[in-house]
């Protein structure tokens, strides 16, 4: 058969950047160095169009971290408009906190100091992630402008975000792994900060996006599964009555009959939900 067909152009196609090192950290033993690395799904070029960007941290219990693992499903966020920053950061087994937020500060200013590259509205950084993920971009989203958890190079640029957006994350460590229904995951939060929480309410403190917000911080969006076992769903409830407190521009959406790292979470119902948001606030 020869036909001759002619297309309309509806949708946009999506370039892939795999793997760039964002910084360098202490490797083996600290005898050596190691590169941390992120992925980037972003829109063909168009007449120099800039883009909100989603700043995407998984989850793994601070004991793991596959930052490509869900680029499949991130994509349809990128065909919504925006860029996807698929970020690594270091387990537990590697660092303490707040190592991993001083990681993903690095990997904020490193996006920034290259958003020509990457066609990136340095103005519009959205921190959104899963679990510890979650935990990340609700830490970011309350510590903007505090110095010491910048480390690293490229401080000329800002590590700020202008959105969070935590899947099931973590809030206080402590009350996470009391309220936990299962206690397999115990050990994650002594290894995340070196000690048990319950004996060191210093470093507990430091850990909880609790401690921090205040007037200042960014808007919030909080999915939480009702069923969460992992996660209780008290700890998303905590968070968003705080930022409420605060008079925080923050939604909570939680899911019926969802446990942790549903599926539930990548539907398209979600997804609108999260654009919306986004195009709301920034």
């Amino acid at each position: 058969m020869k036909k001759e067909i002619d297309i309309d152009v509806k949708s946009n196609g999506m370039w892939l950047d795999a793997d760039i090192t964002y910084a360098h950290v202490p490797g083996w033993l600290g005898n050596s160095t190691r590169d941390l690395k992120l992925s980037i799904i972003r829109p063909f070029p168009t007449e120099d169009k800039k883009y909100p960007v989603i700043v995407w941290f998984a989850g793994g219990g601070w004991m793991d971290v596959d930052y490509n693992i869900h680029l499949a499903n991130l994509v349809e966020f990128a065909k919504k408009g925006f860029i996807i920053a698929s970020v690594e950061y270091r387990d537990s087994n590697k660092i303490n906190f707040p190592g991993q937020l001083t990681d993903a500060k690095a990997a904020i200013r490193f996006l920034r100091k290259n958003s020509e590259n990457f066609q990136i509205d340095t103005n519009k950084f959205v921190a959104m992630g899963e679990s510890a993920g979650g935990h990340m971009a609700s830490m970011l989203g309350v510590t903007n402008g505090i110095e010491k958890f910048d480390v690293g190079d490229n401080l000329e640029f800002s590590s700020d975000v202008q959105l969070s957006i935590p899947w099931y994350g973590v809030v206080d460590p402590l009350t996470a792994k009391q309220g936990s229904v299962t206690d397999d995951f115990d050990f994650v939060y002594r290894n995340l900060l070196g000690k048990e929480p319950e004996e060191s309410p210093t470093l507990d403190d430091q850990a909880n996006p609790l401690t921090y917000i205040n007037k200042n911080t960014v808007p919030f969006l909080i999915l939480h599964g009702e069923d969460d076992v992992v996660v209780p769903v008290k700890d998303g409830i905590a968070l968003y009555d705080k930022l409420q407190s605060n008079q925080i521009e923050s939604d909570l959406y939680i899911l019926k009959n969802t446990d942790h790292m549903d599926i539930k979470f990548w539907q398209e119902e979600i997804r609108d939900i999260v654009v919306d948001f986004i195009n709301k606030n920034i």
